[in-house]
């Protein structure tokens, strides 16, 4: 499957994705599976799109053990991390994994109980059309939990350095949110729920928060297009000021609810 460059910036970062990144955003995984768990009623698979090296995998495998699972990303780097996982633990018989974007889910899956998203939406380029697709993978009565990033306040760590990216390259992405709130009614799924998540999350130091967002997470995408004297111009903007040792933040997510 040829790669898009958003893909391929992704199957990059995917060890260092799962190494640095997973483990600070297992909290806001968590609480959400809680969540799921409890609204799940009907029998039948549960599919995952956009899982990556599949953190969310495994979890809802060990959780629901009489269930079989579908796991989708674009990134083969990502499956195959996924893959190891999976044989290792003894459950790839359990879980069937499949190259596929995420906005295609509805091609290989029909009649799913659940679907579950960990912080996918937000990369996609038509997060509706995502949507859409979602539901059609959903039996009546199925249900969705869509785990994403929102716009992060402006005066947070993660609010200040989309500005010190914006100010070198324009725009980074749309506010896509606002507008994929008010098409919701149009897709064939309930909206249930909406609940913010707020977790502590450590790094070393800021310097080392900003490395690991390149070298490991979504700012490889941003580096590819920008360049790396650009990227210099930001990462220096944006440690302007601060003090050296442990940065501590507390990042917003969003969990959107949905039955079919």
């Amino acid at each position: 499957m040829p790669e898009t460059p958003l893909v391929a910036a992704w199957s990059a970062v995917a060890p260092g994705y799962l190494d640095y990144w997973i483990p600070r955003f297992r909290p806001y995984l968590d609480e959400a599976l809680e969540a799921f768990d409890e609204r799940l009623r009907r029998p039948g698979e549960l599919v995952v799109p956009g899982c990556g090296p599949g953190e969310e995998v495994v979890a809802l495998a060990r959780r629901h053990p009489d269930r079989r699972l579908v796991a989708l990303d674009p990134s083969g780097p990502m499956l195959e991390l996924l893959r190891a996982r999976l044989a290792r633990e003894g459950l790839a018989e359990r879980v069937r994994v499949l190259q596929s974007p995420a906005e295609a889910t509805s091609a290989h899956v029909q009649g799913a109980a659940g679907l579950f998203s960990s912080f996918t939406l937000q990369l996609l380029d038509r997060p509706i059309e995502a949507l859409a697709d979602w539901a059609r993978t959903l039996c009546p009565g199925g249900v969705a939990s869509i785990l994403f990033w929102p716009r992060q306040d402006p005066e947070s760590p993660w609010g200040r350095l989309r500005a010190s990216i914006e100010a070198e390259g324009g725009a980074w992405g749309v506010d896509w949110e606002a507008a994929c709130r008010a098409e919701l009614a149009r897709i064939d799924m309930a909206h249930t729920g909406d609940a913010i998540l707020r977790h502590p999350m450590r790094h070393a130091s800021a310097q080392e928060a900003w490395d690991r967002l390149v070298d490991a997470c979504s700012l490889q995408a941003t580096a590819r297009r920008l360049g790396s004297e650009a990227m210099a111009r930001c990462r220096e903007r944006w440690l302007a000021g601060r003090a050296e040792g442990p940065l501590e933040h507390h990042p917003v997510a969003r969990l959107w609810s949905f039955t079919r």
